[in-house]
């Protein structure tokens, strides 16, 4: 018998070999099923997220609004007539309130950041342990299996 140089097993027959495994059973319905809710956890989490980002947008634009008229006081303050010593009280005032408002500003946002973040990650995080939790219900009898007929003879 000639030997294929391809082919390094010429008497081995893979096929009763591979029979000698048994392969347990996986059960298509329950892994469909885990997978629906993956992709629903990440819908709902994406939604947390693109919901929390629309509030930081709408948060950002209030403080820029704010801003705007906090420096256009300032400028009227400045061009108003008084001596230099009152300009100068005045505007270091001014300006200190503004710092501070930013401050608050930014801290608010990061607190907004970080509650949007925790509640996206939450919902990820209930998910995956839910999930493999389920890995132990995949293999071992399918949930249904077809029902056997019996033939006529």
């Amino acid at each position: 018998m000639a030997t294929n140089p391809t082919y390094p097993f010429p008497e081995m027959d893979f096929t009763k070999v591979m029979s000698s495994f048994k392969m347990p059973a996986l059960d298509v319905k329950a892994v469909m099923a885990s997978h629906q809710k993956n992709v629903d956890a990440f819908t709902n989490a994406s939604q947390l997220a693109f919901e929390g980002v629309q509030e930081i947008a709408k948060r950002q634009g209030e403080m820029i609004r704010q801003g705007v008229e906090d420096a256009t006081g300032v400028t009227k303050a400045a061009k108003a007539p008084g001596s230099l010593e009152e300009t100068a009280v005045t505007g270091a005032e001014t300006f200190k309130t503004i710092y501070q408002s930013a401050l608050a500003n930014t801290w608010d946002l990061n607190d907004m950041a970080s509650k949007t973040t925790s509640k996206s990650l939450g919902v990820i995080n209930k998910r995956v342990a839910e999930s493999l939790d389920e890995v132990k219900g995949y293999f071992g009898k399918p949930a249904s299996t077809p029902a056997k007929t019996a033939s006529a003879n």
